[in-house]
């Protein structure tokens, strides 16, 4: 299987290099990223307008083709799948808390294979993060390597949140980029990938949070990330196989998924991580008809007589399908006194700021 998402991959980035033009390797990426003025003044829409529609609509169902493999459930329009994504994830049920520090941090974002023309989530994603006042950047992940010399260099002359995102391969190239930042002790604050291939590493014990987005029944994604030895942070995986309006191309685009992760990252300084009760990995397989909420991680408590999960969904305010799934419970089932139950949560803001842990990593 492997072999052949190699292959998979191979022919492709060799089909869109030769398309119109374009090449797998992002042109106006830099192997080495320095947050000053430059890097927060990229304009993602001056790259995508130099496309060709016509030869981006043929591109799009080529590689829908490939990724999508049975169509049941799938529009036949390409376009029409690109526009879903914006609105499939709904509404999720939890209120972001008010902000307790100025933002603080920088972001390293990474495209994958033809990331002009297919990873331009990353770019509408990487604005929201500036606007939001992080410094961000966006890089091809054939660039992954000098992104993260820099941000060594970075860290250490101002210490400061980091968070990595990537789509496809750049995904890969995101859980690269921390596993070189593991060897030199350096925390990751967060880390989102979204649809990594099956041969992305692990998460390495330097990784704070760990958020999956993908979509197991995809080809050219569809990595089911795990955690690495001595990993102990915070771990949640989304799964959105049941998600038929969402491909590997269009994974990433989705508004509502971005506007989580931008609160997320801009609450970062105020967020202590090891400060908030046991890390309980959370796996989850969205329902179709559900909205995609990124929790942080399972929270374990303790149920009192007589509880059902209906009752805790309602104490707890998460949707009663989370509880089943979780813990392979009845929705109608009595719980007994003391009975573990998981839940899953979101980490909370603390109202007075802590010093920003220095990790030092073990078992490399």
């Amino acid at each position: 299987m492997v072999r052949r998402v190699h292959i998979a991959v191979a022919l492709l980035a060799a089909t869109l290099g030769g398309c119109s033009g374009y090449a797998t390797f992002d042109p106006e990426s830099t192997s080495a990223t320095s947050f000053s003025s430059a890097s927060t003044n990229h304009n993602p829409a001056s790259v995508a307008g130099a496309a060709d529609k016509k030869d981006v609509a043929t591109l799009n169902a080529l590689f829908a083709s490939a990724t999508q493999g049975p169509t049941q459930g799938r529009s036949d329009d390409p376009a029409a799948e690109l526009a879903g994504a914006a609105d499939f994830a709904g509404e999720p049920s939890h209120t972001p808390l008010k902000e307790t520090l100025e933002p603080r941090g920088r972001a390293y974002l990474f495209r994958g294979v033809a990331g002009l023309i297919y990873s331009r989530g990353m770019d509408s994603l990487a604005e929201r993060i500036r606007q939001a006042g992080i410094p961000a950047s966006v890089q091809t992940y054939l660039t992954w390597r000098g992104a993260a010399d820099q941000a060594i260099q970075d860290y250490r002359r101002d210490p400061a949140p980091i968070t990595l995102i990537g789509h496809s391969m750049g995904g890969d190239a995101a859980l690269s980029f921390a596993g070189a930042l593991n060897a030199e002790n350096i925390p990751v604050s967060l880390l989102v990938t979204y649809d990594p291939t099956r041969i992305a590493d692990n998460v390495p014990p330097n990784v704070e949070r760990y958020i999956n987005i993908y979509q197991s029944s995809n080809i050219m994604g569809g990595g089911n990330v795990v955690q690495g030895s001595h990993f102990h942070g915070h771990y949640a995986s989304f799964n959105l196989k049941y998600h038929s309006e969402i491909i590997h191309i269009n994974i990433e685009k989705a508004e509502r998924i971005q506007e989580q992760l931008v609160g997320k990252i801009t609450r970062l300084a105020a967020t202590s991580a090891s400060a908030q009760g046991d890390a309980v990995p959370l796996r989850l397989e969205v329902p179709g008809d559900a909205a995609v909420e990124l929790w942080d991680s399972g929270l374990p408590v303790q149920a009192h007589a007589g509880d059902t999960l209906k009752s805790l969904a309602a104490t707890y305010r998460v949707p009663l399908w989370t509880l089943a799934e979780i813990n392979s419970v009845s929705a109608r089932a009595v719980l007994a006194e003391g009975q573990r139950v998981i839940i899953p949560r979101h980490l909370a803001p603390i109202p007075v700021p802590s010093p920003m842990t220095s990790y030092a990593a073990t078992g490399r």
